[in-house]
């Protein structure tokens, strides 16, 4: 009888942790990145053309984490002659310190082109990353999360290559005892979401453009995803979620099931698992069209990595407003915009958790 009644106990403590996720997963602040994109994300970010509102914006960003009890430094480099600062907020587990931790990052760049006041590219990604951090921090965790804003993006990614090439190695050689640069020794790291461009929310017909260097390949070797794309009249009501076959596929697997868990099925998502994982051979194939952003750079250094985009110029107002004027709060700013922003933040405020806990990531590494 007493097994039973601790089978039972058991079985109701799942079911009650089950609920609690589902449950926390399904909150994201609409208002609060509304109104943090419209404050503080709502004009041109750029070293010559707006250096104040720029710096006003990295400011807001620092002070974000500041306020949601994270270890927060700026990271300050210089590259030419350009000056440049990413912005780090670390959300420490108990396992922080030591070769038992498994850090996540979630990252998104906070700077724009000379023109644009890049509402969607990439204020959208800063609100959902902060909107995640502001959950997050509310909760114990056992590992660490690292929260990264890069600078200097849309400057050939430099941002992110010096974090990922400097800082980094650095913070595991002192944290973890663990020296990332020799290859394959990055045992301490489940990886990074790289978040650039994800608002755009289009259900008109022909919306989404395949990219010519792209076609035959989403027709090889992404055929349901491209097969699904057609049925739909090429609408644009999903988000891409970009990741090497067999190399990033914990990040996808917790972020799919996340997405699962949620409502709202109007906001999709599709998966596009690259069948190529080393960056040089990739960046010479057909699949080139895949680096786009950030997630390279770790890519590049041999981390695991995950790209979430609403694929930038190839949809709808984005086709037009990409790294121009009009990627600014009268177009993007939109409600089924911002519910599909929230529907992201809900999805990786919940894959935190999943790969928080170990007998989570098991079940969905068996389930997958």
């Amino acid at each position: 009888m007493m097994a039973q009644q601790n089978s039972y106990l058991n079985i109701m403590e799942t079911s009650v942790c089950i609920l609690l996720y589902v449950t926390a997963c399904r909150a994201a602040d609409i208002s609060y990145m509304r109104t943090t994109i419209q404050d503080h994300f709502s004009n041109i970010r750029h070293h010559e053309t707006n250096p104040t509102y720029k710096e006003l914006a990295k400011t807001f960003i620092y002070q974000e984490f500041r306020n949601f009890g994270l270890a927060t430094e700026f990271h300050n480099f210089t590259t030419g002659n350009i000056y440049g600062s990413n912005i780090i907020g670390i959300l420490k587990g108990k396992r922080f310190g030591t070769h038992e931790d498994r850090i996540v990052g979630i990252c998104a760049h906070y700077d724009t082109v000379n023109v644009s006041s890049g509402v969607d590219d990439n204020g959208s990604g800063l609100a959902a990353m902060l909107e995640v951090a502001k959950r997050a921090s509310t909760l114990e965790r056992q590992n660490t999360v690292i929260f990264i804003s890069f600078d200097l993006e849309e400057d050939h990614l430099k941002g992110s290559d010096v974090f990922v090439s400097q800082w980094l190695p650095r913070f595991l050689l002192t944290n973890n005892n663990t020296d990332p640069m020799r290859y394959g020794n990055q045992t301490n790291v489940h990886g990074f979401y790289v978040l650039d461009t994800i608002m755009e929310y289009n259900t008109s017909a022909w919306s989404q453009i395949v990219p010519p260097s792209l076609k035959e390949n989403a027709m090889t070797y992404f055929s349901q995803f491209y097969k699904s794309l057609e049925a739909d009249s090429f609408q644009g009501d999903y988000i891409n979620s970009i990741y090497r076959k067999g190399v990033d596929e914990s990040l996808e697997k917790a972020l799919s099931r996340a997405w699962q868990s949620l409502s709202d099925p109007a906001y999709q998502m599709e998966s596009l698992p690259i069948p190529v994982s080393d960056w040089n051979t990739i960046s010479t194939s057909g699949f080139n069209e895949f680096l786009r952003s950030d997630h390279s750079n770790f890519w590049k250094n041999n981390y695991s990595a995950l790209f979430l985009t609403d694929s930038g110029d190839y949809r709808g107002d984005m086709i037009k407003c990409y790294h121009h004027p009009c990627d600014n709060t009268e177009v993007m700013l939109t409600d089924d915009n911002l519910k599909f922003l929230g529907k992201q933040a809900d999805a990786l405020f919940c894959s935190l958790q999943y790969l928080d806990d170990a007998g989570k990531l098991r079940d969905i590494n068996k389930d997958n």
